[in-house]
């Protein structure tokens, strides 16, 4: 069966999307996919157990839909994507994407976009296949990054964002420490109908809580969940 979201992202791109996570995907993709984690994002190779977990059908909340997309051109893998959409928050969580250097230069110059776009309608999908409506995507980014994004329609956030050493395995490290990142965030039609600082909540709340299990009481926590209430409409 066809996907016509990841037809577009092909049409646009030349990318191939195999979703490596679920009953019908290949181990070794998934191998595969954890290598290139590996190989780009280093500092974030707690996420390689998470992915197994996930493939095997082990991920304890079932309020998540977890995609890994291994991206293809020309037949050869070059790429990969992860993101989460949290039914709960209405909200598409946004992780990593890792790029082949040679493999993005032989490609449009906005195939990030195509690719963001692609993540955000199957974000909408899932909210809509679940009974409800996605609000927005967000996403932590580097600040060098930050005016990409932009570009691609993501709002900055002033919020002093902090993301915990070690993802939400901070627990097995001893005391608690974090790191700056500069969350960015996109929404949807029905997430612009909403009260800003309600869908900016939402997100800071599906990853900060739920994702990296943070507790609500952490001081770093509430500082940020404290400048969200304070964010003023957007006009």
């Amino acid at each position: 069966m066809t996907d016509p979201i990841l037809e577009e992202l092909t049409r646009l791109t030349g990318l191939e999307v195999e979703e490596v996570i679920g009953v019908d995907a290949p181990e070794e993709r998934l191998a595969f996919l954890i290598e290139e984690l590996l190989r780009y994002f280093p500092e974030h190779a707690h996420v390689a157990g998470e992915l197994t977990q996930a493939w095997e059908g082990r991920w304890p909340d079932d309020q998540v839909v977890i995609h890994a997309w291994l991206l293809e051109l020309d037949g050869s893998p070059v790429g990969f994507t992860i993101f989460h959409t949290s039914l709960r928050r209405q909200i598409v969580l946004q992780h990593f994407v890792g790029m082949d250097p040679e493999a993005g230069r032989a490609m449009p110059l906005r195939w990030v976009q195509h690719l963001a776009d692609a993540v955000f309608a199957v974000g909408v999908r899932d909210c809509d296949e679940h009974g409800t409506v996605l609000l927005g995507a967000l996403g932590e980014n580097h600040p060098e990054h930050a005016r990409t994004w932009e570009r691609f329609g993501y709002v900055t956030l002033d919020i002093d964002y902090r993301e915990p050493d070690h993802g939400r395995h901070w627990l097995e490290h001893g005391e608690r420490s974090f790191f700056p990142m500069t969350p960015q965030i996109r929404l949807t039609e029905a997430g612009a109908a909403q009260p800003f600082s309600d869908v900016v909540d939402a997100g800071v709340r599906a990853f900060l809580l739920d994702h990296y299990l943070l507790p609500e009481d952490e001081p770093t926590v509430q500082h940020t969940l404290a400048r969200v209430a304070a964010l003023p409409p957007r006009t």
